[in-house]
């Protein structure tokens, strides 16, 4: 037995989809907590990596390496990047979309394939039309999907996960809490383990 684990994630972040290839391998109980990282990043006063050129040169290097030693794919979206630097992909439609899923019950086809679309097989997600057609491909329904995700209450689920985050100690991703231990980042996934195995002793 053992405590479950919040793991806080946006599919924006290289590093979340580094940590989410090994969470399988934890054996652990996984609470996945989808949230808009930008939104909670800027209501603690954090400032994202593209914005700091030299930390955006380390994580391109840094997340190359993590890609290695695990031996998983890593190859960014450039039409993703391409997108939001036009100002023209709003990140939350992703949040939403998984919140959505969850609530209907596809969210794992859902969270692999966004991971898989934004970083390890890069696959158009810029539109709604292409991230149905991309669910649809999986096998679960894109449209029902996002016609839910499109709906105000799913905006203001959203909100409410990010002000969960934020009450958690989120200020980044991949972002762990196990009872009232908080994680971050991916390199930290055994120490994520050992408190979660603490059960009992």
């Amino acid at each position: 037995m053992s405590k479950p684990v919040e793991f806080y994630f946006d599919y924006v972040s290289p590093y979340a989809y580094l940590a989410n290839t090994q969470l399988p391998q934890l054996g652990l109980d996984i609470a996945f907590k989808p949230i808009s990282i930008l939104d909670v990043m800027m209501a603690v006063g954090n400032q994202p990596t593209p914005k700091c050129p030299a930390k955006l040169r380390h994580a391109s290097a840094d997340t190359a390496r993590w890609a290695k030693r695990y031996d998983v794919p890593l190859s960014a979206n450039t039409e993703v990047w391409s997108a939001l630097q036009a100002g023209k992909l709003d990140l939350r439609f992703f949040a939403r979309g998984a919140l959505a899923a969850q609530t209907l019950g596809h969210f794992p086809r859902f969270h692999n394939a966004m991971f898989d679309a934004f970083w390890a097989h890069p696959k158009s997600v810029v539109t709604r039309e292409a991230c149905e057609a991309l669910l649809d491909a999986v096998g679960i329904p894109g449209r029902d999907i996002f016609e839910l995700a499109a709906q105000p209450e799913m905006d203001a689920a959203l909100n409410g996960a990010n002000q969960a985050a934020i009450d958690a100690g989120v200020f980044g991703v991949p972002f762990f809490r196990v009872g009232e231990e908080i994680f971050f980042g991916g390199d930290r996934l055994d120490f994520v383990k050992e408190a979660a195995l603490e059960v009992g002793k």
